[in-house]
């Protein structure tokens, strides 16, 4: 995650709530289908449903506005149990990428509007933008070839199903890029499950990974996809910046959201304009002997004039190595 180019095109900004606004309705739980049996939801087939807030849980003082490119309580790290995604409510769905160069072995997340809102599984709309969406930052990419079906199953004990086609799978991987790929896809569903309401932060979570409707398949050539997955913890970002994403427009004052992983050190952050650093910072080590899962949190808000920025974020690692995160943000006007 080096040099950045200049990114034309900015996003409509992500509009993420913390419970139903006035008028809107409290949405129905889906009913339950045995996880063996997913539907199969063909994604341009099916007639665009009235759009509606996911309903969840929080305080007034947890909802941004609409310059706000994250609401505070969505920041859940990728090692973790989304505890912080719990009963949020958005239509907006999570998407899991991998990194590039040296931090190419982890995993970031983009909160992303719907491409195809022709079905209203939130899980099945996640994994498809998985195969399917290119990320907003260019230093994460996907893994799986695109596919136009994807049927999924979400049982009340936590096991997520994903049936799909064997044309994800049309890339030879390595095994270790096809561990990597697999993993994208079991955190985007397990997240998308416990964003809308179908599954509570603290339920232990399996993903059964189908094709075509059964199992057994040889994932891209490499794995076995007898088994149930899990979220790999040790595939966290050890450095990453939550918010803004790339890409918003967050309006100023920006705040500026960061997690760090204590094996990483010498963390600073900084927000530049045209190479000049308009404001920057240190992040505070961990403690000695904490959890290397836990990371350690900044959030901090600063003032900027309208214009392009990129923000970052950087620390050395226990071999040497720089981690960096970055992303190009615009500030059209102060909030």
């Amino acid at each position: 995650m080096g040099t950045r180019r200049r990114r034309g095109a900015v996003p409509d900004p992500a509009p993420v709530t913390e419970g139903p606004e006035e008028g809107e309705h409290r949405v129905r739980p889906r009913r339950r289908v045995p996880p063996r049996t997913p539907r199969r939801w063909s994604l341009a087939a099916l007639a665009v449903v009235a759009s509606v807030a996911l309903a969840g849980c929080g305080t007034a003082a947890d909802r941004p506005d609409d310059n706000s490119a994250a609401a505070p309580g969505i920041g859940a790290a990728p090692g973790t149990t989304d505890e912080a995604l719990g009963g949020v409510a958005t239509e907006q769905a999570p998407i899991y990428w991998v990194g590039t160069g040296d931090q190419s072995g982890y995993l970031f997340r983009e909160f992303r509007n719907p491409e195809d809102t022709s079905t209203a599984d939130p899980v099945a709309r996640a994994a498809a933008m998985v195969t399917r969406a290119t990320p907003m930052d260019p230093d994460y990419r996907t893994l799986w070839s695109p596919v136009s079906t994807v049927g999924t199953s979400v049982s009340p004990d936590g096991i997520i199903t994903v049936d799909l086609p064997a044309a994800a799978f049309g890339t030879q991987l390595s095994e270790k890029d096809a561990q990597m790929a697999l993993q994208q896809m079991v955190y985007t569903v397990s997240a998308a499950a416990v964003t809308a309401g179908l599954l509570d932060a603290s339920t232990a979570k399996e993903v059964r990974i189908l094709v075509d409707g059964r199992t057994g398949f040889s994932a891209f050539g490499s794995v076995d996809l007898s088994d149930p997955l899990t979220r790999d913890t040790s595939l966290a970002a050890p450095v990453w910046l939550i918010d803004p994403q790339t890409d918003a427009d967050p309006g100023s004052p920006l705040t500026v959201f960061l997690r760090v992983l204590p094996a990483v050190h010498d963390v600073r952050w900084e927000v530049t304009q045209d190479e000049r650093t308009v404001r920057s910072g240190t992040v505070a080590a961990a403690s000695p002997g904490s959890d290397p899962t836990v990371g350690t949190e900044l959030r901090t808000t600063i003032d900027l004039d309208p214009g392009e920025y990129t923000v970052r974020v950087a620390g050395t690692n226990d071999q040497g190595t720089v981690l960096v995160d970055d992303h190009v943000i615009t500030v059209s006007a102060a909030n």
